[in-house]
């Protein structure tokens, strides 16, 4: 009775390590793409919080010019435009970094979930071969 328990154990092996191989992978990608997510809501953020520390210091700058009595024309426009720009563009490289990290992120998972997939068709390539000499395919 024992050796038949061995037997059974050793025919299940790779089903089940193949099984495990499979819901790895199915758990990579479902990591990377909250990963992903968490990471596009991060820049989001952070993006939005550059916006706002922009029109106040644009605010503060207008408020300064005033107090100086400096119309906002000219020189002082220049200064309020450039501060958009510059404002703009951060933004825009925190949108692009955070893309790019959620991409890799991804990316990750996907090559995780390739490697776990592989490892579990190696599982059942070897169990073929023990489920042979076992006498399953005779």
């Amino acid at each position: 009775m024992f050796e038949s328990i061995l037997k059974w154990a050793n025919a299940a092996a790779p089903a089940l390590g193949a099984a495990a191989s499979a819901y790895s992978a199915y758990e990579a990608i479902q990591s990377s793409k909250r990963q992903s997510s968490l990471i596009n809501e991060q820049a989001n953020r952070q993006a939005a919080a550059t916006r706002r520390d922009a029109q106040r210091l644009k605010a503060n700058q207008r408020a300064r010019f005033s107090a100086a009595g400096v119309t906002l024309e000219g020189t002082a426009k220049d200064i309020l435009d450039e501060t958009d720009a510059l404002a703009e563009q951060d933004v825009a490289d925190i949108l692009y970094y955070g893309n790019q990290s959620a991409n890799q992120a991804r990316k990750s998972g996907r090559a995780t979930a390739i490697g776990n997939s592989l490892s579990g068709a190696g599982s059942l390539l070897g169990g073929y071969k023990t489920w042979r000499e076992l006498g399953f395919f005779n």
